[in-house]
């Protein structure tokens, strides 16, 4: 892996408190929206290679925006990053949380402003995320990821937020919308809730209630294995391949975590199921494998160049 001296890196680090690496679920999850409205309503789009500008632009502003919420929720969990060892960009005062948040609601307010005036459908959309991720989810008195449920309804609510804003990006909501993004929300909602075990260490020491601290690792588990298994159903219900194909592919990872409730197990239950999504939608879009590529290699070279830290990454060590 190509390595660059760190002091040249440290001018990325106001671009990596966006997160780019959380950027794959936002994408994911988005263009799953996009893809589920000509597969419903006219036909499926495989192996597109049709670059729509426009298109382009609305991602770009609505990453522009998730990243900004994702500093946001840095900006509140300094504490426990720390006691993680996780996220320490802002954490460990690399950049200060002030500044952070100003950043976050610069990227975010040029976001809204952009899409008030070119589309108000997806500026109302794109204001509801902001809301419920960037407020609702993190400042008091909500701070709804600090509460068991109302954290992973959160989530939830977030990853139909985007799957709408998908849709919209190319034709209006219908009542169907809702329901053929069932099976994306309760897969979203398994993977949402999977990653509050990792974190159950410093979040009980910060008093924390996430549903893995309040629950249990045991019971996150099982109740991650049902959202997935309702998502299948109603994926293979509704005959979507997008979905249905990528869900069965991490059954299979799910059920050895139900037998092998290691950490590593959990960690793979995290990442493989988006990447299964992402590869079947680059079926469709294959020019979104070279920007999920590129993501990820230009991600991987900052954090092992800049923090010896190898990541991201799918190799996971048993433990």
């Amino acid at each position: 892996m190509l390595k660059i001296p760190a002091k040249y890196l440290k001018p990325l680090d106001y671009l990596f408190i966006f997160r780019p690496t959380l950027f794959f679920p936002v994408w994911i999850i988005t263009l799953a929206g996009y893809s589920a409205f000509f597969l419903y309503n006219t036909e499926p789009k495989w192996w597109s290679l049709e670059i729509n500008w426009l298109i382009v632009v609305n991602f770009v502003l609505i990453t522009l925006a998730a990243g900004g919420t994702f500093i946001l929720n840095q900006t509140k969990d300094v504490g426990t990053d720390k006691d993680n060892k996780k996220l320490f960009l802002i954490s460990e005062d690399h950049i200060h949380p002030e500044i952070a948040r100003k950043i976050a609601l610069i990227s975010i307010g040029i976001s809204l402003l952009i899409l008030l005036i070119q589309n108000f459908y997806l500026f109302l959309l794109l204001a509801l995320f902001v809301l419920f991720w960037g407020y609702l989810y993190n400042y008091k008195p909500f701070a709804w990821k600090d509460s068991p449920l109302m954290g992973i309804c959160t989530n939830m609510i977030g990853g139909l937020i985007l799957f709408l804003i998908g849709w919209v990006m190319v034709g209006k909501v219908q009542w169907k919308t809702f329901i053929y993004a069932i099976p994306y929300i309760f897969a979203w909602g398994s993977v949402a809730l999977l990653t509050t075990i990792p974190d159950m260490g410093g979040d009980s020491l910060h008093d924390k209630k996430t549903f893995a601290v309040s629950f249990g690792k045991k019971t996150a588990i099982w109740v991650a294995f049902i959202l997935l298994i309702i998502g299948f159903t109603v994926g293979m219900y509704i005959k979507d391949p997008v979905i249905s194909h990528p869900i069965l592919l991490s059954i299979i990872l799910y059920f050895i975590m139900l037998f092998k409730q290691t950490d590593s197990w959990v960690l793979r239950c995290i990442r493989y199921p988006m990447l299964f999504i992402a590869l079947f939608l680059c079926v469709e879009f294959p020019l979104f494998f070279i920007v999920i590529l590129l993501n990820y290699y230009l991600s991987k070279i900052y954090y092992t160049s800049r923090f010896d830290l190898n990541y991201p990454t799918f190799n996971i060590e048993e433990q």
